[in-house]
C-alpha cells in the first residue's frame, strides 16, 4: 500500500524537537561566544586603563588617575553586565565545560575554549595590576603623613615658647603647654 499525499508531508515530531534544541545550543553557543570576546575586549581595556592609572600615580598627574578611575568605573560595569548575561546562559563552569567536549565541531569548542583561558589570564593580569596600584596609593598616603607629620614636628618646638595668652613663655610655662588637656 502507497503513502497517501498527507502522510508524506508529516514530520516527525522528535526529530523536530531535537534540531530545534541543536539550534538553541547552537544560539547559546554562539552567544556566549560572543559575550567572551566583549567580555575579553573590555578586560583587555580594563588592564590598559589600570596601568594608565599606575603611570599617573607614579608621575604624580591627579588628573590622570582621575580620568583613569571613570574609564575604569564605566568598564567595569561593562564587565558585570557581560558577566551576568554569561551567567544566564551557562550558570557555571561545569555544564559549559560539558558541552564544550561534546560538541561536534572541535574547532569551534577550542576556539571558545582559548577565549575563556585568554579572559581568565587577563582578569589575573587586572587582579596584578590593582594590587599594584593599591600598594602605591598606600605607600603614597605614607609618605603624606610622614611629611605632614615632619611640618608638625617642625613648627611644635615654636608653639612651645608661647602661652595660652599668645606672649612669650617663661622657661616654666613652657613645660605646661599642650594642645591636649588631660583630664583625671
Amino acid at each position: 500500500m502507497g503513502q497517501g499525499k498527507g502522510e508524506q508531508n508529516r514530520i516527525d515530531p522528535a526529530s523536530s524537537a531535537g534540531n530545534q534544541e541543536e539550534n538553541n545550543m547552537q544560539k547559546e553557543l554562539q552567544e556566549l561566544e560572543n559575550i567572551l570576546e566583549q567580555e575579553l575586549d573590555a578586560c583587555l581595556t580594563l588592564e590598559k586603563y589600570l596601568v594608565d592609572k599606575k603611570k599617573s600615580l607614579v608621575k604624580g598627574d591627579i588628573e590622570g588617575v582621575m580620568k583613569a578611575d571613570l574609564e575604569l568605573q564605566k568598564y567595569n560595569a561593562a564587565v558585570e553586565k557581560l558577566e551576568e548575561r554569561k551567567r544566564q546562559i551557562s550558570p557555571d563552569s561545569d555544564a559549559l565545560k560539558a558541552i564544550l567536549e561534546n560538541m561536534q565541531e572541535r574547532n569551534r569548542a577550542q576556539e571558545i575554549k582559548n577565549l575563556d583561558t585568554k579572559l581568565k589570564n587577563t582578569i589575573n593580569n587586572i587582579q596584578k595590576e590593582n594590587n599594584i596600584t593599591a600598594e602605591l596609593i598606600k605607600h603614597a598616603l605614607i609618605i603624606v603623613e610622614s611629611h605632614v607629620s615632619s611640618i608638625v614636628k617642625a613648627f611644635a618646638p615654636e608653639t612651645a615658647h608661647y602661652n595660652n595668652r599668645g606672649k612669650l613663655a617663661k622657661d616654666s610655662e613652657a613645660e605646661f603647654v599642650s594642645s591636649v588637656i588631660h583630664e583625671v
